[in-house]
């Protein structure tokens, strides 16, 4: 690529060549030839300089490396560059500087003076997670100048890093009420038998509970409601629904309700998926997960911390729309949503989804509690969530209502609570 020479003069080198040629006009005018020579010395300056920087052949190598590839959003992570230069060709001043977004911090700069022979050099700088996505990394610059500093020649590598900046996942207690059972079953084998090798596949009655599978003769004999347990291998799942509407949340960058939301959903999924359950995941645009994909637990894990990452809000407005997949009609399965404002019809998508699932968990977030008070919702639209909550909770629904300093932790633990309320 041919390059304009004007544009590789430092501004010292353009004021030298403007200067020189004044000096050689005015030299010339007056007849002054000594001077002459002056202005030609101060013309010739920049563009030997120029002859020189250009045809260097610089023979660089650079490894890009980072401890971590991931980081939860919010840490920081260190990155290295292993720059190595070969050959005895002196270049005059190098001076490097890395291409990173915006939302990673600072772009690092930094210079070699002593570049003459071959040699080696190590530096490491910090990107900050600042906003959640997948970043690409460099490519660097390199910046040749010479040892007056009148000419700059830019090159550049072509290789290039990926990071991630994940959700942070948050550690969940085992919630020892929730069935999840998919449509092979719901329960591990070997809790089976914990009530009697008489009633192998009789358990108490849950909250949910289809009564069409109550037994009734085990009941008279224990006096309490006992239920037949599913016959086939345990082969639990669970359907996991994220609020992703832009309309449904509020608040700026990684301290929004919409990050929060993504958070709690992310670990709810790795946290079924820890304790062996299928997991399908939905959003506003429909299903994440590829149908195809490989099932198993690295593979899993993977895919769902991509996916998480990968989401951003959408300009949908009713949360049927992302719920009318067929995909997502399957019986038998465990729902969890993770919402934000709700209305009346968002309430009756959900319950439709749910179906003859098992059971219905709902995490509910307050979205008034991540804006400021100019953007909180009208008295309207809280009478529609109060509705909407309401409505799930008379549909057996368990519902946890968090605010901006709820821990998810604590979210689970109440969905759990709710759980033990006949």
């Amino acid at each position: 690529m041919k390059r304009n020479p004007w544009s590789l003069l430092t501004p010292r080198g353009k004021m030298l060549l403007v200067g020189g040629l004044s000096v050689v006009i005015i030299s010339m005018l007056l007849g002054q030839r000594d001077v002459l020579w002056l202005g030609l010395l101060l013309m010739l300056m920049p563009a030997i300089a120029l002859l020189f920087i250009a045809r260097t052949k610089l023979r660089l190598t650079c490894e890009r490396g980072f401890d971590h590839s991931e980081v939860p959003i919010g840490e920081t992570m260190e990155a290295t560059l292993v720059l190595e230069k070969r050959g005895n060709m002196p270049a005059g001043l190098l001076l490097f500087e890395e291409h990173i977004p915006a939302s990673l911090g600072r772009r690092p700069r930094f210079g070699v003076n002593n570049v003459s022979g071959s040699w080696r050099r190590e530096v490491s700088y910090p990107l900050e997670g600042k906003q959640r996505g997948r970043y690409r990394i460099g490519p660097l610059l390199v910046r040749s100048r010479d040892a007056f500093n009148l000419v700059k020649f830019d090159r550049q590598f072509t290789a290039t890093s990926e990071m991630l900046v994940t959700p942070r996942i948050h550690p969940l207690g085992t919630m020892g009420n929730v069935s999840g059972g998919g449509s092979s079953g719901e329960t591990r084998p070997q809790r089976l038998g914990v009530i009697g090798s008489d009633d192998v596949l009789i358990r108490e009655y849950r909250q949910g509970d289809d009564v069409r599978r109550i037994h009734w003769r085990s009941t008279a004999r224990r006096g309490e409601l006992m239920v037949r347990r599913e016959e086939q291998a345990w082969d639990p799942s669970v359907t996991l629904v994220l609020d992703s509407r832009a309309s449904a949340h509020g608040g700026p960058g990684r301290e929004s309700s919409f990050e929060y939301a993504v958070s709690c959903a992310a670990s709810i999924a790795l946290h079924f998926l820890e304790h062996g359950f299928t997991v399908d995941l939905y959003d506003g645009t429909g299903p994440m997960l590829p149908r195809d994909m490989d099932r198993s637990f690295s593979t899993n894990r993977q895919h769902i911390l991509h996916c998480y990452t990968d989401t951003q809000p959408v300009s949908t407005e009713r949360l049927s729309e992302s719920l009318d997949s067929p995909l997502i009609s399957r019986q038998g399965r465990l729902l969890v949503a993770v919402t934000g404002r709700l209305t009346a019809e968002d309430a009756e998508a959900l319950i439709r989804t749910r179906r003859n699932r098992s059971q219905g968990l709902a995490v509910v977030i307050d979205v008034d509690t991540f804006v400021t008070r100019s953007q909180r919702a009208d008295d309207e639209m809280k009478e529609q969530h109060r509705v909407a909550v309401q409505m799930l909770r008379n549909q057996m629904w368990r519902v946890a209502e968090v605010t901006r300093v709820t821990a998810i932790a604590d979210a689970w633990k109440s969905l759990e609570r709710l759980g033990d309320i006949a």
